[in-house]
């Protein structure tokens, strides 16, 4: 007989912080996705025998400061699939899913895709590096201490256009398909990791190619545990121009107990002097991050946590893109100006289960 069962997971994360923004002033708010993502999923298997297994994944994103949908409203804006899987083989997952780059990123981020991580705001910066609809990916089978995946994602003539939420577009058009792929291996307290993903648009003008590459490692030992990131964004534009950002971050934790630890993370990250949307010559602009905090176990499920983190740009890094070294901070829209500083100090709680 069949045998099928489904589980309920999720979380819940929530802080109050007092941050800075050159050109805003102090502010104090209430937020969310401090160190967890708030959702709610259902996830379901059912072994077809044979080592063959159907499955799907429906996950939905939500602020728990407002009790409001995020990712455009959507119902699953986290996930939406169905996969087939066989132990020998691998599996096909189809539906809206998170990259193979993603998953690159975040296993060797040392703050694990906190609001204040450097990796995390330039993963947000171009989001389309973290989830598509219409994806096909395939996920190898362990071999050894290697597991990977490869992804195709449909662009179905969608109509995209620049603005606030969606920085990496720099022309109006429709989307293209997108690729990505992600190699890792792991092996004792080694776990590094090598990324790739591309997208673009049509244009009146011609097609605009966006391509993300990453290598990470994160290694631990003893009651430390050690991060490093590279990372490198480019623009191909319709002219053939290329507006390019590069950088890495380090970080590090460090286990003082079981209950408790404490991370720091510093990053760089510069640009090639042209402008992100046409190419246009500017000064080459960087971005620096520095990132602080500790996390404090109340029991398995349910931690408080501390963090305080600094941005600070030289001559309008990310090619210009003011707002993209802010967007895993304090999201879209929250310009940082050239020359500009932003810092916030955040407690919270979060919870899982």
């Amino acid at each position: 007989m069949a045998q099928s069962g489904v589980t309920v997971y999720g979380g819940v994360d929530s802080y109050v912080e007092s941050a800075r923004i050159t050109g805003r002033g102090s502010f104090k708010k209430v937020s969310f996705n401090g160190v967890a993502p708030n959702r709610l999923g259902f996830r379901g298997v059912e072994d077809l025998g044979g080592g063959l297994q159907a499955g799907f994944v429906l996950e939905s994103g939500f602020a728990i400061d407002t009790g409001n949908l995020v990712l455009g409203g959507r119902i699953f804006g986290r996930q939406a699939l169905v996969s087939l899987s066989s132990s020998r083989l691998g599996e096909i997952r189809l539906g809206r899913q998170l990259t193979p780059l993603h998953f690159s990123m975040l296993t060797t981020d040392a703050d694990t895709f906190s609001a204040t991580s450097p990796m995390f705001s330039v993963y947000q910066s171009n989001l389309d590096q973290s989830r598509q609809d219409n994806q096909v990916s395939y996920w190898m089978p362990r071999i050894g201490g290697f597991t990977g995946a490869m992804s195709v994602s449909a662009g179905e003539g969608a109509a995209v256009a620049p603005g606030p939420a969606t920085s990496w577009i720099p022309l109006a058009g429709t989307v293209q398909r997108n690729l990505g792929a992600m190699l890792r291996y792991q092996s004792g307290g080694f776990d590094g990791s090598v990324g790739f993903h591309q997208g673009g648009q049509r244009t009146t003008t011609g097609k605009a190619i966006q391509q993300v590459m990453h290598a990470g490692v994160n290694y631990k030992f003893s009651a430390f545990q050690v991060g490093a990131n590279l990372w490198q964004h480019s623009n191909e534009l319709p002219d053939g121009i290329e507006p390019k950002n590069r950088g890495g971050a380090v970080g590090m934790r460090y286990f003082a107990s079981p209950t408790l630890y404490f991370v720091g993370q510093i990053g760089r990250f510069q640009d090639n002097g042209l402008a992100y949307s046409t190419g246009a010559a500017k000064a080459e602009g960087s971005t620096t991050y520095f990132n602080a905090g500790a996390d404090y176990l109340l029991s398995k499920r349910t931690a408080v946590y501390l963090r305080a983190a600094r941005v600070k740009d030289e001559s309008g890094g990310f090619n210009g893109r003011t707002n993209a070294a802010l967007i895993g901070l304090f999201g879209p829209g929250n310009n940082l100006p050239a020359g500009g500083s932003a810092s916030t100090l955040a407690l919270g709680v979060r919870h899982g289960f």
